[in-house]
């Protein structure tokens, strides 16, 4: 008599109850080779993406780096792009170690460029203030009312010039 309810082993079928001839992929290794495969991918287009990300973030820091160098130079010269026009400068020369805007350096250097070129000076409105505004008010005429209209001996009403 056989036992119906012991499982049937078959030669055939591995640990992993794949059958060589099942349409599989075959050996446990090849499977595991493909998920090593598809895991080191993975990690690729991460590092990948790490790296676009970590490079736009360090051009953000370098703009603002570059903006605050200029709102500095900004507070002397008219054009606060020329500190690095004409001083021949990169950012990098106006950074200190840790990567903060060295402000005395900057300071320095457009005194430096004021002195050869005074022009360049941030100046003063350029507009004339006493420009515009009239002088001081003109004193008014009487203003006409019924009592100066009945007066005798100086005409009232205005007189207009043709």
């Amino acid at each position: 008599m056989t036992d119906q309810t012991a499982p049937a082993t078959d030669p055939q079928i591995d640990a992993d109850g794949v059958s060589p001839d099942s349409g599989a992929s075959g050996t446990p290794e090849a499977d595991i080779g493909s998920q090593r495969v598809n895991k080191e991918a993975r990690y690729r287009v991460e590092r990948n993406e790490a790296r676009t990300e970590r490079d736009a973030l360090a051009e953000r820091v370098q703009r603002m780096q570059r903006t605050e160098v200029e709102r500095v130079a900004g507070e002397h010269l008219a054009q606060a792009g020329d500190l690095f026009t004409l001083s021949g400068k990169d950012l990098a020369e106006y950074l200190t170690e840790s990567g903060d805007v060295d402000t005395a350096k900057v300071s320095t250097d457009v005194a430096a460029l004021l002195a050869e070129r005074p022009g360049l000076r941030k100046s003063a409105p350029a507009f004339d203030p006493t420009q515009g505004t009239g002088g001081p008010p003109k004193p008014m005429a009487p203003t006409p009312s019924w009592g100066t209209m009945f007066q005798t001996g100086t005409p009232s009403v205005p007189q207009f010039h043709r």
